[in-house]
């Protein structure tokens, strides 16, 4: 006869509950998952701010309020 298992016999992590290691496996999943969060954001910020840099050099540049090796040498330093 046939051994059946209910849904209760079927776990996707085996026996992974808070005490038998589970808290330190799903503690380290969510720990990425606020890193992740956490870096795509500053990275969202940074380029956001060169980007506002970078816009108002070429504003500056178009209203001839620098010169071509000011510009060149700035829109470098906002690249690096």
């Amino acid at each position: 006869m046939p051994i059946m298992m209910g849904l209760t016999g079927c776990h996707l992590f085996g026996n992974m509950n808070f005490m038998g290691g589970g808290f330190l496996f799903y503690g380290i999943i969510t720990l990425l998952i606020f890193i992740a969060i956490v870096y795509l954001f500053n990275n969202h910020q940074n380029s956001h701010q060169q980007n506002s840099a970078l816009d108002i050099l070429n504003r500056k540049y178009a209203q001839g309020k620098i010169s071509d090796a000011d510009y060149a040498k700035r829109k470098e330093n906002l690249k690096n």
